[in-house]
């Protein structure tokens, strides 16, 4: 077990260094991003390498690129810019929507852009992106979305795509049960449920219809809210028809979390989510012809134009090395930002301290690890093997819900901090979500809901508002105004949603990005209680009890109900409890509840908002 140094800080201003046992991710947090020590690298005979897919090139850069490409290891193509999203009438992005199939120019285009594609031993996959939200029961408007699919696989069957890619990412926030657009009027989530089902699997319908031996990619990961039933029922429609080409799942957990185990951990949690949730005869069909496509991000950070590796060489060498390895068929290169780069032009603009020339090897190069476990573990995992793999790589797949809209998620829990039995119990509820039903997790755990919170103080990009001491950390006045990041800030009351688990900061304090909050509450106990302490912060994190800094996590992070575990003994009597939150950008808020050992929420706690 990992223990991290904290400051355990009085608000009287005093303060102490002392060490404070955290458990979950915070302990951990930086293990998926460090290789794993002490293991080789070079090529294994008989295990055949999948093919890298570039994410993502326009058909005249294909045309002109692709046997460069090949030489430098990519040897497929995500075909963009020729329809952006499903919306789109693929015959008008040449300008002429009148012209269809060999006189329209972006068909010419891409047919000469697989043509040299096949000259080279590469492939290509027509992208298609949702960028624009679904009227779900809006029937006028899917018929015209099916007549676009269908046009979307007229083109790249008969343009010579291998197939198709559909990127559902771009309106994520319509995959929550309560996005706002979402009325509820004259249906229930269960409805909507169904009806998503429906509709998805008549998309995969119509492009199999079209283009039968297609082989079908989609990305990225989902957690089991209405993206997850989307994916489901593709397979769902694959298995039906046995689709030869397959359904290839393409991760981006796996961008910028490089160590070997925690990526094939990635992958075992990826195929436990299917089991749970695929009827019997897709999972047959999941195991015989679908695969994990593994994903890398070279360069770049959260979409900035930076020209920085967005990871050490040693880090990048492993993760290329083990989305090799993972990837039955095919893994891929996210190359925003640095296209030009990693094809070797416009080398002026890179800013790294580490040889370019170093990173466009290791692509090159294709080497696995050779360590003969990894080895071994790769089979078994690229071939999508349903078994216990945490004596293996020291890690198991678990379920938790993720703030502020509390969609359960499945992750990579160490064994060492696993509880299967909690497990198990967040995966009823995990489930029900899925289908639809109504949960009340805030009743079901225990989580605390209701503070009084202020803010939003100043943060900035490298976070240095997590470890500046604002106000309410040297007072606790509830009566005191303060000056915060957009101009004076006083405490209100926060009462969540009565069936959350999770605080949403982003709901109540604005501007939202780049600051960080304060949210007080006061527990009362009878008794001296030995308790856990379970939180997770979006983004970094910092949590008092007592006037103690028991908690300090200051990365990057998702509020994850019980992401990390800290110890607390908690007095007889009432104890103010602090918690601070940094956001960087978009979600920020944080989930809390009090436990024994076991996850059990502690009953006869009351929480009070005075003193």
């Amino acid at each position: 077990m990992r223990y991290a140094l904290c400051v355990l800080m009085s608000l009287a201003g005093a303060a102490v260094f002392a060490q404070a046992p955290i458990t979950g991710a915070a302990a951990v947090v930086e293990a998926s991003k460090q290789a794993e020590p002490g293991v080789a690298y070079g090529t294994v005979a008989d295990f055949t390498l999948p093919k890298t897919i570039l994410f993502s090139a326009g058909p005249d850069d294909i045309a002109a690129d692709a046997e460069e490409w090949a030489r430098r290891g990519v040897r497929a193509f995500f075909l963009d810019f020729v329809a952006r999203e499903w919306s789109s009438n693929i015959w008008a992005t040449d300008g002429k929507p009148w012209t269809v199939g060999e006189s329209d120019e972006t068909f010419q285009k891409a047919r000469r852009a697989n043509a040299v594609c096949r000259r080279v031993g590469s492939e290509t996959f027509l992208k298609i992106a949702f960028d624009r939200h679904f009227e779900w029961f809006n029937d006028l408007l899917w018929d015209q979305a099916y007549h676009n699919f269908r046009q979307f696989a007229a083109f790249a069957r008969e343009t010579g795509c291998t197939g198709m890619a559909l990127d559902i990412e771009y309106v994520g926030e319509q995959y929550h049960f309560d996005w706002p657009g979402y009325t509820y009027d004259g249906y229930t989530r269960a409805d909507l449920v169904r009806k998503v089902h429906e509709r998805m699997t008549r998309v995969l319908a119509i492009l199999y219809d079209v283009f039968p031996d297609m082989v079908f990619l989609t990305f990225p990961e989902q957690g089991l809210g209405l993206g997850q039933v989307i994916h489901t029922a593709w397979i769902e429609e694959a298995a039906r028809r046995v689709a030869p080409g397959g359904l290839h799942y393409c991760t981006e957990w796996t961008y910028r979390n490089p160590n070997v185990r925690y990526m094939f951990g990635h992958g075992v949690s990826v195929n436990e989510l299917f089991h749970r949730l695929l009827s019997k005869r897709a999972w047959r069909y999941w195991e015989a012809r679908c695969s994990i496509a593994a994903g890398v991000w070279p360069f770049g950070f959260d979409h900035m134009s930076v020209y920085d590796p967005g990871m050490p060489l040693e880090e990048f060498r492993q993760a290329y090395a083990a989305s090799l390895m993972m990837s039955a068929r095919y893994n891929w290169i996210y190359s925003h930002n640095c296209r030009e780069q990693l094809i070797g032009r416009n080398l002026d603009a890179y800013t790294g301290d580490a040889r370019l020339e170093d990173y466009l090897e290791v692509i090159r190069a294709r080497e696995i690890i050779t360590t003969r476990k990894y080895v071994d573990l790769a089979r078994e995992i690229r071939a999508l093997q349903h078994r216990d793999y945490s004596a293996d790589l020291g890690l198991t797949p678990a379920i938790t819900f993720a703030g502020p809209e509390d969609t359960p998620r499945v992750y990579v829990a160490p064994v060492e901090f696993a509880q299967p039995g909690l497990s198990e119990r967040f995966w009823k509820p995990a489930l029900a979500h899925y289908r639809g039903e109504p949960i009340n997790l805030r009743n079901l755990f225990g989580t605390q809901t209701q503070w009084m919170i202020i803010g939003p103080f100043p943060n900035n990009e490298a976070y240095a508002g997590h470890d500046a001491a604002y106000p309410p950390e040297t007072e606790l006045n509830l009566d005191a105004r303060y000056e915060g990041k957009a101009g004076p800030v006083a405490w209100v009351k926060y009462a969540g949603n009565s069936d959350r688990a999770s605080v949403d900061l982003k709901s109540a304090l604005q501007p939202s990005e780049y600051a960080c909050a304060y949210a007080l509450c006061y527990v009362v106990s009878e008794k001296k209680v030995q308790a856990q302490l379970r939180i997770g912060t979006n983004d970094s994190g910092k949590a008092w009890v007592g006037g103690e800094l028991v908690y300090d996590y200051p990365y990057e992070g998702t509020a994850y109900l019980d992401r990390d575990v800290v110890p607390v003994t908690l007095p007889a009597g009432k104890t103010p409890v602090l918690v601070k939150v940094c956001n960087g950008q978009l979600n920020w808020g944080f989930a809390l509840r009090f436990t024994d050992e076991s996850g059990d929420a502690l009953d006869d706690l009351q929480v009070e908002l005075t003193p």
